[in-house]
């Protein structure tokens, strides 16, 4: 998890990694290959990235969206594969997409079109996964239904890295974070719960209880 305050630098930070951004300093490297010398159908059979905002000006389906998770791998002169269409058919049955496949991408919520943007990255089949702000502008069970789709995507060994400003909610999923504030990092490490961290990074107080056997992270009013 990567988390911050606005302005701290955080989607910069994916952007570089995902070979969005150029001009600084270091290097990127992702399963030992420097993302700056790959094209980006090669990053892409490494990385899928979500963005924020989904935008489709044009009126496709939603089976031409996820099938999209396959361009990485498709030829520039050939159709889908049979191979992507039974991933595409796998994903779809998984993850109860069956009502969505005809419709257009524009006609759904914002929950579902998050449902569909989650699962082209299943259909991406890729080890990394980076999700900015997944949760933006969604009720409680639409937040539950895609943080269950995380929790399978890791039980599948695929890296997940998430931006949020929703800390309370991904603090007990996570194991690794990464606190940023005004472009530098606060805290980088295993998950803890740190209360000065906490306050330094955010200028506000968040306080931890259990009930259940579950982690509760609440701000402190």
């Amino acid at each position: 998890m990567i988390f911050g305050p606005n302005g701290a630098g955080k989607t910069t930070l994916i952007k570089i990694i995902c070979g969005l951004l150029h001009g600084f300093e270091g290097r990127v490297r992702v399963n030992k290959k420097d993302i700056q010398s790959l094209h980006a159908k090669q990053v892409a059979q490494l990385i899928s990235y979500q963005p924020q905002f989904d935008e489709f000006s044009l009126p496709l389906k939603v089976k031409e969206v996820l099938l999209s998770g396959r361009y990485p791998y498709k030829s520039f002169f050939k159709d889908y594969s049979k191979e992507d269409f039974h991933i595409y058919n796998e994903v779809v049955k998984r993850l109860k997409l069956e009502e969505f496949v005809d419709r257009d991408i524009n006609t759904l919520s914002g929950g579902e079109r998050k449902k569909v943007m989650i699962a082209s990255a299943f259909i991406q089949d890729v080890s990394i996964i980076i999700f900015d702000e997944p949760f933006t502008f969604l009720d409680p069970g639409v937040i539950s239904y895609l943080t269950g789709m995380m929790k399978e995507m890791n039980r599948l060994g695929k890296t997940l890295v998430v931006v949020s400003h929703d800390f309370e909610i991904l603090y007990p999923l996570v194991n690794k974070m990464i606190a940023l504030k005004n472009g530098k990092i606060v805290y980088s490490g295993n998950r803890v719960f740190d209360k000065e961290m906490l306050k330094k990074t955010y200028d506000a107080s968040f306080e931890r209880i259990y009930h259940n056997d579950k982690e509760i992270i609440f701000l402190d009013e």
